[in-house]
């Protein structure tokens, strides 16, 4: 079986403090508390990347910082996530790139980037300039029901929370991956019928406190549509979700199942039917899933027609 995409995300604006600062945290704070042995033995590399093949079988850590990509092509330099590299990321994060990356994992047999243990990534788009989106890449490939892929699941939502609670985010989820950041709704919203505007996470994250940007197996609701919601006790009497919490901002913390792999089918309907209020309208189309491709967990109807059915 192909491993899928799985895509941690979470959306902070200007209010979670310096933009720069709340950057370099998620990349070099969140890969010292995730591996902090890998990051230990890197940290003596110097910052310049040795050009050709690695070590068959050791450790690599890259930092990436790409620019541009606007009007001209865009410009990547990288370094090593070494204590010197990470200073030139510092450096680098004080005027916001695009995108910012930080990779570790191991060179396989002909001595190439292989097997990634951590992927971080900081996006950041001239279109929504006070946002960050802030993502954690991983994969469905040990998601099998033992006790060992729940304490996995349990890992990602204890990542995810110790930040939300922090930034009073926008938007975040825990979702198969699609595309560049985009959830599964507004990768199904076709293009002949709706604009960038209203599908494409540059413009969108800009909107995420007035419309939710998506559903899935973790939903975060910031404050904003939580009150139109109805908040945690309206929220918990929809039978929809399996945890309920308020967040230190006021953002809402929506579980739907114990585990990601339980989350499809009524499991769907019911999260969709409770979020249908405050989910960005529109009518999303299901097309065949290609072999390698995530499923698109979703109920195929405009949430503002079911919310004027009710």
């Amino acid at each position: 079986m192909t491993p899928l995409p799985v895509d941690l995300q979470l959306n902070v604006d200007g209010s979670a403090g310096d933009l720069s600062e709340v950057a370099y945290e998620w990349l070099e704070g969140l890969s010292a508390r995730l591996l902090p042995d890998e990051r230990h033995e890197l940290a003596p590399l110097p910052a310049r990347v040795t050009k050709g093949p690695g070590e068959p079988g050791s450790l690599f850590g890259v930092l990436a910082i790409s620019r541009g990509g606007i009007t001209a092509p865009a410009k990547t330099a990288e370094r090593n996530c070494s204590a010197s590299g990470l200073a030139w990321l510092r450096k680098e994060l004080g005027d916001l790139p695009e995108m910012a990356i930080l990779e570790i994992g191991v060179f396989d047999e002909m001595g190439h980037r292989g097997k990634r243990l951590l992927s971080l990534v900081v996006r950041r788009h001239p279109v929504s300039p006070q946002w960050l989106r802030l993502s954690v890449l991983e994969s469905d490939e040990r998601l099998d029901g033992s006790a060992e892929s729940l304490r996995l699941q349990q890992g990602w939502l204890k990542t995810l929370r110790a930040y939300a609670e922090k930034w009073d985010p926008g938007f975040g989820h825990i979702s198969y991956g699609h595309g560049p950041g985009a959830t599964t709704l507004e990768d199904r919203l076709p293009a002949r019928n709706y604009p960038p505007e209203q599908r494409e996470p540059k413009h969108t994250v800009n909107e995420c406190r007035r419309h939710l940007r998506g559903y899935s197996w973790l939903t975060i609701a910031p404050k904003e549509l939580a009150a139109q919601l109805g908040g945690q006790v309206a929220m918990t009497e929809t039978g929809a979700f399996r945890r309920v919490d308020v967040l230190a901002g006021g953002a809402l913390w929506l579980q739907a199942t114990e585990r990601f792999e339980e989350f499809h089918d009524d499991a769907v309907t019911r999260v969709f039917d409770a979020l249908a209020p405050v989910l960005r309208p529109g009518l999303p189309v299901e097309i065949p899933r290609y072999p390698g491709k995530p499923p698109h967990l979703l109920v195929f109807e405009d949430a503002a027609e079911r919310v004027g059915k009710r």
